[in-house]
């Protein structure tokens, strides 16, 4: 009598194995050498040739998104010039790099108009303001991408006006040695300028991406505090 209640045990228990197959094949994908994998794919898909930049798209939390090349920015600088005269549109720097102290002259437009300014990117956009929402654009930043996947970034509390009010540049010419305006040749149609950094590690050249981007809400708890 034992022997004859434990067949329908056994069968149950591999019927229970049969169905449970795909659950591990399922389960598979969720592997950490295949997410490893599809991360890897990922990361082919959207690999970073380098070279020269033709164009950067302009876009994130701002409320006109676009592409610019050189054309294009070289005529918003005379439409921002001719609407407001002052603008600051060269700037004189000097920085260090790998290679000793370098002085350049840029022409180009300011980021804050580029962002700022109705006839470019037309204003920002509420980001992630947090728990607290008070003077939530200090929590933005313009995240600057190369061609080659280098980046760096500016906050925006930076550029504003109302704050540091720093005037960096989206350049897309510069002072030659005889004195002549030249475009970028060899940093691409477009480089960020930073004035008053001490080296040169966010002159990002070959600029491929602006975009506008919100810190994360702060992971801490209030008795971190």
């Amino acid at each position: 009598m034992r022997f004859t209640r434990q067949i329908p045990i056994a069968s149950l228990i591999l019927s229970s194995l049969v169905l449970w197959q795909p659950t591990l094949a399922d389960s598979r994908s969720n592997l950490p050498w295949n997410k490893e994998e599809k991360i890897s794919s990922l990361w082919n898909q959207n690999k970073c040739p380098g070279g020269s930049s033709q164009s950067f798209r302009l876009g994130g939390e701002l409320k006109n998104p676009a592409i610019y090349n050189l054309q294009k920015l070289q005529n918003l600088r005379d439409a921002l010039k001719t609407q407001n005269p002052p603008l600051i549109t060269e700037i004189t720097v000097s920085f260090q790099t790998g290679s000793g102290p370098r002085t350049e002259t840029y022409y180009g437009v300011p980021l804050w108009e580029l962002i700022n300014n109705p006839k470019a990117g037309g204003g920002l956009k509420p980001g992630n303001s947090g728990v607290n929402s008070k003077n939530s654009f200090l929590r933005q930043y313009v995240l600057v991408d190369a061609t080659d996947c280098y980046g760096a970034v500016v906050a925006i509390g930076e550029i504003q006006p109302n704050f540091e009010g720093k005037t960096v540049l989206v350049a897309f010419a510069k002072k030659g040695s005889d004195g002549k305006v030249v475009p970028l040749i060899d940093e691409g149609f477009a480089r960020l300028v930073v004035p008053g950094d001490k080296a040169g590690g966010r002159y990002v050249s070959n600029v491929t991406n602006i975009l506008i981007l919100s810190a994360p809400a702060s992971p801490l708890k209030p008795k971190y505090f």
